[in-house]
């Protein structure tokens, strides 16, 4: 029988954080994908506005991520070397991803001469002249299926070590404190 442990939780910050990035990617990829269904006119104009919107707050909750990352770097992954390094690496393509596909967004916008409205119609002008035209929007749809399937690999390693390993990894993000098994059921 495995020993009981307190499975350390990440910080209120770190767990706000995620979840609401989470639910940004979410509302985003929704409005995104749906969008383009619209005719022409002020219901499309709203839909794309929503949607720069949020891709705005996603990139500012990716930089919270990287600067939080900075001040307080999360614990080190424990298990095998490989399971370290999955780890490691899909946190890592979660930030790139969310810090480049909002980028793509407005890059494609932007080299395109098409204007960004968010927030209720604030504009957002290009900050330079961008060059590359509709490859920002390539980018931005590649990067959007990779980000798909990251975050189901993220989900799919948080339901495996929730339900197999019985680590209490999945716990963490979920609530303050947890008491679980520090090492994987007996068979």
């Amino acid at each position: 029988m495995a020993a009981s442990v307190e499975i350390q939780p990440h910080g209120a910050a770190a767990r706000a954080i995620h979840w609401a990035s989470a639910l940004l990617v979410i509302a985003a990829w929704a409005v995104g994908s749906t969008m383009e269904e619209f005719p022409r006119g002020p219901n499309r104009d709203l839909a794309m506005q929503v949607h720069y919107s949020l891709g705005v707050l996603v990139l500012g909750f990716a930089a919270l991520r990287v600067i939080r990352y900075a001040v307080a770097p999360p614990p080190r992954a424990e298990g095998p070397v490989w399971q370290r390094l999955a780890a490691t690496g899909t946190h890592v393509m979660l930030i790139l991803l969310t810090v480049g596909l909002p980028l793509s967004g407005l890059l494609d916008r932007w080299a395109r001469g098409r204007p960004v409205a968010i927030f209720g119609g604030v504009p957002l002008p290009a900050p330079f002249e961008v060059p590359g035209g509709r490859i920002w929007g390539e980018a931005h749809e590649v990067m959007a299926n990779l980000l798909l399937v990251t975050v189901a690999l993220h989900v799919a390693a948080a339901l495996w070590h929730q339900f197999v390993l019985r680590d209490g990894v999945l716990m963490r993000m979920l609530a303050a404190s947890h008491r679980g098994s520090a090492t994987p059921p007996a068979s």
